[in-house]
């Protein structure tokens, strides 16, 4: 007698991993034996290791625009520009070699030097931006690798600021399909303070830059130009020309006060009464004229226009 049996055929319910629409690494250079990938780093404060990571500190990116934050005292955001949208510092590691570029592949597109560059934080003393330094320990890591978003932590313990010591703690965040970067920092002091801080954007020789007039919300610094985006690692062609856009917006609550020098536009933040605590919430952003798809903007008046347009969308 023969048995029949029911085969009952269950579908899977597999839920598979979201595709990752960011990309962060920070690397231990090696170039004998492939760098060493780590996710966190903490050193006391007179211990240089800027040139004992492979890109300097780490890097994040979406589909339009990379960064990276520098491994030293001066914290800087530095900017890595692409022609086509996609996540690639995987390969390239901010260093694409002749044939990566030959094939399409961004570049680094700014030679920030002692600038604010696009957005870095600093102390401002004696009239102009200072550097995070001394500081007892420095700490940069990844927090958040994706699929939809990467966070980068800095800590800086013990911060020699203005005659006191401060602890700062920095994230930025870097969300799928945009091309800025949240920053929120909070500071605090074992007594009250009420030193001033500053953010914005460096000048372009030549260039063009805005600054809004004080708004109800958020106020913002921008500029364009073109600069020899170089250095002794930085790029492959010691002549190559970038043009970029860069820019912050901050809520006007922060802001204590502004100005301009030969090398930035900035803006004071701080406290407007001695605190223990300090929070500021900004954004940065840019753009770089090697964009090639749809909606990319290759002119100032552009990038300015984009710029106020963002500025209105952004709320804490």
């Amino acid at each position: 007698m023969k048995k029949s049996f029911l085969t009952l055929l269950i579908p899977l319910l597999i839920t598979l991993p979201a595709q990752a629409q960011v990309y962060a690494d920070m690397l231990l250079s090696d170039k004998v034996k492939g760098h060493k990938e780590i996710q966190s780093l903490s050193v006391p404060g007179g211990v240089d290791v800027y040139d004992n990571l492979h890109h300097h500190g780490p890097a994040f990116e979406s589909e339009l625009v990379a960064y990276r934050v520098y491994f030293d005292h001066r914290q800087t955001v530095d900017i890595y520009g692409k022609r086509r949208k996609g996540l690639e510092l995987k390969h390239t590691e901010f260093y694409p070699t002749a044939d990566d570029i030959a094939n399409g592949y961004g570049d680094d597109v700014l030679w920030a030097g002692t600038t604010l560059s696009c957005g870095s934080f600093r102390g401002f003393l004696n009239d102009a931006p200072c550097f995070i330094q001394p500081v007892d320990m420095r700490t940069e890591r990844i927090l958040e690798y994706g699929p939809n978003r990467t966070v980068v932590e800095i800590i800086d313990e013990g911060w020699e600021y203005d005659g006191q010591k401060l602890n700062m703690i920095q994230h930025y965040t870097l969300e799928a399909g945009r091309r800025d970067v949240r920053v929120d920092i909070d500071i605090t002091g074992d007594k009250p303070f009420i030193s001033p801080f500053c953010t914005g954007v460096l000048k372009f020789p030549g260039g063009s830059g805005m600054k809004s007039g004080r708004h109800p919300n958020n106020q913002t610094a921008a500029s364009w130009g073109s600069n020899w985006a170089y250095g002794p690692k930085d790029t492959l062609d010691v002549n190559r020309h970038a043009t970029v856009g860069v820019a912050v917006c901050i809520p006007s609550k922060y802001i204590t006060g502004g100005g301009e020098s030969d090398e930035n536009l900035y803006y004071l933040l701080g406290n407007k009464k001695p605190r223990k605590k300090f929070h500021v919430t900004y954004w940065l952003a840019f753009c770089s004229d090697k964009e090639e798809w749809e909606d990319s903007m290759h002119s100032s008046i552009e990038w300015f226009n984009w710029v106020n347009s963002w500025s209105k969308s952004l709320k804490e």
